[in-house]
């Protein structure tokens, strides 16, 4: 086992485990966006997706993003973190968070949110997880409009 960052080789692999992350999570993304997204992703600077690796084949990622405002200066969110099922309880997702809090750290970060939905926290308790790494709750509460609205 070892990670790596993800290149934009590993985006047709990525695709499926991103979709099926969305899916336990309850995020409806279309299919296809998620795989635009994911190489736009991958070519941006102001990103990183790392991989999990066995046997040559991709078992879990973590990706995170840099954006910047006048509250925290340079900021980054840790967009995603998936082990596959069948590689969960080995303490993986630990090491995918590191790396990218290492590369946070790196890019000149001050602060790291995430974004944890009601189905991950119903299912797995994210927030006891995030806790042990220094996360806290904000108390804000987050909310989002869709660039793409249908009928007026």
């Amino acid at each position: 086992m070892f990670i790596r960052p993800a290149t934009q080789s590993d985006a047709d692999t990525l695709a499926p485990l991103f979709r099926a992350f969305f899916d336990e999570d309850g995020i409806d993304t279309p299919t296809d966006a998620i795989a635009a997204n994911l190489r736009k992703m991958l070519a941006d600077d102001r990103a990183c997706i790392f991989v999990i690796a066995v046997d040559g084949q991709i078992a879990g990622f973590a990706s995170g993003i840099l954006t910047f405002g006048v509250e925290f200066g340079c900021a980054a969110e840790l967009e995603d973190l998936y082990v596959c099922p069948q590689y969960r309880g080995r303490g993986w997702a630990r090491p995918l968070l590191a790396a990218v809090l290492q590369w946070a750290e790196a890019q000149g970060a001050s602060e790291t949110i995430l974004i944890i939905t009601p189905e991950a926290e119903a299912d797995q308790s994210l927030t006891r997880f995030y806790s042990k790494f220094g996360f806290k709750e904000s108390r804000r509460i987050t909310m989002y409009r869709s660039n793409f609205l249908s009928g007026g």
